[in-house]
């Protein structure tokens, strides 16, 4: 969910589709430390996301991968358990890694859940995504 919400608010600040995202040196991908290879969204994600505008039925799993690691600025994790995991993995890239929650709290998994789990899910990421965007946006800013 969270790799598709971040794309939807990062063209939804730039006004362009992904496909454009690139031009705004953007690229999100989403991967596990744990995940099954190409399973598709639960049915709840993708209802959820549909009654944000947000498309995830062509969504697959996949797992975290050296070169994504290596080719990432920032690496957002879902809990202080994958972030540990992957630094512990890449020490030499631990400080492009963050938790996805601001205060270092984990986001819920709600696989297994109701649909109210995958909306409180949601919520939680996508609070957190905003404020992550938002700096990201004021970061390059300042830069430029």
């Amino acid at each position: 969910m969270a790799e598709a919400m971040f794309r939807h608010l990062a063209c939804q600040h730039w006004g362009c589709s992904e496909d454009e995202l690139r031009k705004h040196n953007m690229d999100v991908l989403s991967a596990g430390v744990a995940a099954a290879d190409s399973a598709p969204a639960s049915r709840e994600a993708i209802q959820v996301l549909k009654e944000k505008g947000i498309d995830l039925t062509q969504h697959l799993s996949r797992q975290v991968t050296e070169e994504m690691l290596e080719m990432s600025d920032l690496v957002l994790t879902m809990t202080p358990g994958h972030l540990r995991i992957l630094q512990n993995e890449r020490p030499d890239l631990a400080s492009r890694m963050r938790p996805l929650h601001g205060e270092g709290c984990g986001i819920s998994d709600p696989i297994g859940g109701g649909i109210e789990d995958y909306q409180h899910c949601a919520s939680e990421i996508s609070d957190c995504l905003k404020s992550i965007l938002d700096e990201l946006i004021r970061k390059d800013a300042e830069v430029q």
